[in-house]
């Protein structure tokens, strides 16, 4: 027999002898086990992502999403965009992490051009009430858009006082009515 053969040969019987003691000892079983674990994990890892596609361009829906944050109050969110691409990052009341993805696509049907999704992911497994309140905004921040910076938060900057400015009109102290005691002596 050839050497590349009992080679072969050694490897199955070490795999065989291998599995068979996994199987008496139990492990074989808790590896199974351990392997849906990771299936189930990773199921629900993606699907904590909600897309929705809005028909608009890429910029508007940017737009659209800044203004919805600042609407809903998110505070301290950072944007990134490069090369047709868009992410939010901010946190949710809860302390978790809130994704949002803005992405241009083509539309499958082609009268409608270019479509934006928007996917959002609360945490790491997604919240769809958190979600839907976030679509819900952007929607309505598409069709009424809004200023994008919002005002300035705290204190006025300190710099020199303005000045009053007098309007020519002085008022007099008005008269203190007469009491009736006053009136008697």
């Amino acid at each position: 027999m050839p050497t590349v053969e009992r080679a072969a040969i050694r490897r199955f019987v070490f795999v065989l002898f291998a599995g068979l003691t996994l199987a008496q000892t139990g492990c074989l079983l808790a590896l199974a086990g351990l392997a849906a674990g990771a299936g189930t994990t990773g199921y629900f890892y993606c699907k904590g992502r909600i897309y929705r596609d809005f028909s608009a361009p890429l910029p508007a829906v940017c737009d659209a999403v800044h203004s919805a944050l600042v609407d809903l109050r998110f505070a301290n969110f950072t944007k990134d965009s490069k090369d047709g691409k868009a992410l939010f990052v901010t946190k949710a009341t809860n302390g978790k992490k809130v994704r949002i993805y803005v992405d241009s696509l083509p539309s499958p049907i082609p009268a409608e051009g270019m479509l934006t999704r928007v996917g959002i992911r609360v945490g790491a497994f997604g919240d769809e009430g958190t979600s839907g309140r976030l679509f819900d905004r952007v929607a309505f921040r598409l069709a009424n858009p809004a200023p994008v910076e919002p005002a300035p938060a705290g204190p006025p900057p300190i710099g020199a006082p303005t000045p009053i400015q007098q309007t020519g009109f002085q008022t007099t102290e008005p008269r203190i009515a007469p009491t009736p005691a006053s009136q008697n002596k």
